[in-house]
């Protein structure tokens, strides 16, 4: 599987599993407010950035282990959060896999690193 494939697929499926969380708690709201759309975009270009800067990051996501819990830190803490600061974190975090697809079609299309 290329890497592609391999972080779209982990992508993916924290995707539907915040979809579902949000559908479970009658948050589907948090996809239109402009907080969580601002700050999931914004969160995803700062994470995106340490890997284009080729900072240490973009080593340790090649770790299974890295990417295993990274999946289990973004499902596992945005549920937590939204039950302590509110649901809006897991819209946030939508928006930030969202804005990764975008980057992954850009990849894909040669336009983006």
């Amino acid at each position: 599987m290329t890497d592609y494939r391999r972080d779209a697929a982990l992508a993916a499926c924290c995707t539907v599993v915040l979809l579902g969380v949000l559908s479970v708690g009658d948050w589907a709201w948090t996809l239109v407010d402009p907080v969580a759309a601002v700050v999931g975009v914004a969160g995803a270009l700062a994470i995106e950035a340490l890997f284009v800067a080729d900072t240490p990051v973009a080593g340790l996501w090649e770790y299974l282990y890295f990417r295993t819990a990274s999946v289990f830190a973004l499902l596992f803490g945005a549920v937590a959060a939204a039950y302590l600061v509110g649901p809006v974190v897991v819209g946030a975090a939508v928006w930030g896999l969202a804005t990764y697809f975008v980057f992954l079609g850009l990849a894909l299309a040669g336009l983006w690193p």
